[in-house]
């Protein structure tokens, strides 16, 4: 099983769609696999004391280095064959996994902002890397 993200950063606008691309491989036929993507904020900004990011560290390098206690994290959507579950946060809105693994987000918010995480979970195929991360950026509209 192979997960990549061909587009690790993506910046989109107030209000307008999103699609974050996620492919896979499966080794092994069988079943469809389970795709999940899952929502975790930025990291805050560290407390005095905390120690998330090395020395060095641009705070962007830093958005993936703080533990997850300290962001919100919530399931985005789930897919199995061609049924898609949207996550409580999300129902109500125009969310939906798409092809094998894109997620579109229809309208973004302000509140999309973050990292999302592409899981795809095969029960015949568990070998390989079964994640990648996209970072979402929503900028206003000036």
């Amino acid at each position: 099983l192979q997960v990549t993200v061909p587009e690790p950063r993506t910046v989109a606008l107030l209000f307008q769609p999103v699609l974050l691309r996620c492919h896979f491989q499966v080794g092994t036929p069988g079943p469809p696999p389970i795709v999940t993507w899952k929502y975790k904020s930025f990291c805050p900004t560290p407390a005095a004391g905390d120690t998330w990011a090395a020395p060095g560290d641009t705070p962007g390098d830093a958005a993936g280095a703080c533990p997850d206690s300290a962001r919100t994290v919530r399931i985005v959507a789930t897919k199995q064959g061609d049924t898609v579950t949207l996550g409580d946060f999300y129902r109500g809105r125009a969310v939906t996994i798409r092809g094998g693994a894109e997620l579109s987000l229809g309208p973004a918010a302000w509140g999309d902002s973050g990292l999302y995480v592409c899981t795809v979970t095969s029960t015949s195929d568990l070998q390989g890397n079964n994640e990648a991360v996209a970072q979402l950026v929503v900028l206003g509209e000036t």
